[in-house]
């Protein structure tokens, strides 16, 4: 198409294309701009995040003989079993500020003390032979006393929390306001 020859130009419409061509290239051009630059910004905080990761703690030693009353078992160290019975918050709190034997401790899951009750280690909730084997007299020969004991598992139900009773490693709700044992594990 030729230029109007009374006006010397292109028609209006082709002017309009051509200025809408030459916003959007302009457009893309920044776009292009921002995205760089937004990827080395997010680049540069996750390698300055990452750096500020707590590099994982590397565990000591097990003493070479436990004081009486801790047990190692499914390669877990059991603190012993307390004597009397509190609320899950105070479980909680014994368990996290711990430092006993220079390690950090917390509740154990309710898979977790029920394998603790088994010779096998294995974490079904219901008895599945009938020769039930149970770790009962190992818990008692280190001066357990086997008692209800609070878990770190959430029940499904608000309100309650997962407590396994040591003598079989049968679990059960148990009411966060109301008491149960502990027995702190790393």
């Amino acid at each position: 198409m030729a230029p109007n020859a009374a006006a010397g130009r292109w028609p209006p419409l082709f002017d309009a294309y051509i200025l809408v061509l030459s916003v959007h290239e302009a457009y893309y051009r920044h776009m292009k701009k921002l995205i760089i630059t937004l990827t080395a910004l997010l680049l540069t905080l996750n390698v300055a995040w990452a750096d500020t990761l707590k590099k994982p703690e590397v565990p000591s030693a097990a003493p070479a003989k436990l004081p009486p009353g801790y047990i190692i078992n499914g390669g877990l160290t059991w603190a012993p079993i307390t004597a009397t019975p509190v609320t899950l918050a105070e479980a909680i709190n014994i368990c996290s500020s711990s430092t006993a034997l220079g390690y950090k401790w917390r509740l154990p899951t309710k898979d977790e003390l029920v394998a603790l009750t088994r010779y096998d280690g294995s974490t079904l909730g219901i008895r599945h032979e009938i020769a039930y084997r149970s770790n009962v007299s190992a818990l008692r020969s280190q001066g357990w006393t086997l008692y209800d004991v609070w878990s770190s598992t959430p029940g499904t139900v608000f309100g309650l929390q997962f407590i396994v009773n040591l003598e079989g490693g049968i679990t059960n709700y148990g009411d966060e306001n109301g008491v149960s044992h502990v027995s702190c594990v790393k």
